[in-house]
């Protein structure tokens, strides 16, 4: 029997995080395995959590964390966590063997051991966590992942969630949204663009939608039906395959 606690661990690859509670309510986000979340309306089988890393909200089956105490949660979320910087990572836990991905957290990883309140899962593969990941390198991993609204999974991703992940394998903790990430950092000017700063555009009603990793000044990896690389200068993103311009840029922002 499941009880629901007050925070819990998510115990699972990848977890749809919903607009409403209900099977048919759009995909807001999605947990990965390793994210701490806090409770904040129990119910069966619909619980509200709020993500520690950037006060998400959402709705999410209940069966679908690990259940901790006040002081565990306090204990992850008060230390950086080592963060899962391969493509697939293969455990054995409670339930057998699992795979976890790219962008996942490992929690009180030690002797390649993960804790999750009263779980224990080893890893089955040698992982060396002291490599510093590159960026360029982790934004590369995920070209050609399909787009998928609130993903943020190598098999699914919007565009602020492949700039939150992949900022986050590299250490840097940032908002859900664009429009939210946009506040983040430093603005620079166009003629002072380099490789690593986010270029922003917006939408047809002046709103920032959108969001990508500059790889050179004129090349820009984001998400667009899938994970690509296109043409960017002063106007915005030029799409290669369409041959045409697809977003309007808004400005630039430096984080590293």
């Amino acid at each position: 029997m499941i009880t629901i606690g007050d925070f819990g661990i998510c115990n699972l690859s990848i977890v749809p995080v919903r607009a409403a509670a209900s099977d048919e309510s759009e995909i807001v986000t999605q947990l990965l395995f390793g994210d701490f979340v806090k409770i904040i309306e129990k119910g069966e089988p619909w619980i509200r959590v709020r993500f520690d890393r950037d006060n998400y909200e959402g709705w999410m089956d209940f069966k679908q964390l690990v259940y901790i105490d006040k002081d565990i949660y306090e204990s992850g979320t008060s230390t950086r966590q080592k963060v899962l910087f391969e493509p697939i990572l293969e455990l054995e836990g409670p339930k057998g063997i699992q795979n976890i991905m790219l962008g996942s957290d490992l929690p009180f990883y030690r002797d390649g051991k993960l804790k999750l309140g009263s779980e224990t899962y080893t890893v089955l593969s040698p992982v060396d966590m002291e490599i510093k990941p590159d960026l360029f390198e982790i934004a590369e991993i995920y070209l050609n992942t399909p787009y998928l609204w609130g993903g943020k999974s190598i098999f699914g991703i919007d565009c602020s969630g492949l700039i939150q992940i992949v900022f986050k394998v590299c250490g840097y903790d940032l908002p859900r949204n664009a429009s939210e990430q946009v506040k983040v950092g430093t603005e620079v000017a166009f003629s002072d663009r380099k490789a690593g700063d986010l270029a922003f555009f917006i939408n047809a009603n002046g709103k920032v939608h959108h969001v990508g990793i500059l790889l050179s000044a004129h090349e820009i990896i984001h998400a667009a039906g899938r994970v690509r690389k296109d043409r960017f200068d002063e106007n915005g993103i030029y799409n290669l395959d369409l041959e045409k311009q697809t977003h309007k840029h808004h400005s630039i922002r430096r984080i590293l």
